[in-house]
């Protein structure tokens, strides 16, 4: 199935309904680090990140494990 435009608008919706894009400043050291761990992992930064944060979150309690549901 192609993308098109009835595709991008609900898309579009459920970004707005459900998602929040916000910036976050890294030293460059870290920077460089999450790149390289990038590269050698194949995920791209958005992804990367992510799955960063949600096992920090795991770990320090304030969200449930997926496989422990």
């Amino acid at each position: 199935m192609g993308y098109n435009e009835a595709k991008r608008k609900a898309n579009d919706r459920y970004d707005k309904e459900n998602m929040i894009a916000y910036t976050v400043k890294y030293q460059k050291s870290i920077y460089e680090a999450v790149g390289k761990a990038m590269s050698d992992t194949g995920i791209n930064r958005n992804r990367w990140t992510t799955i960063a944060i949600v096992e920090k979150l795991e770990r320090d309690g304030y969200i449930q494990s997926k496989e422990d549901q």
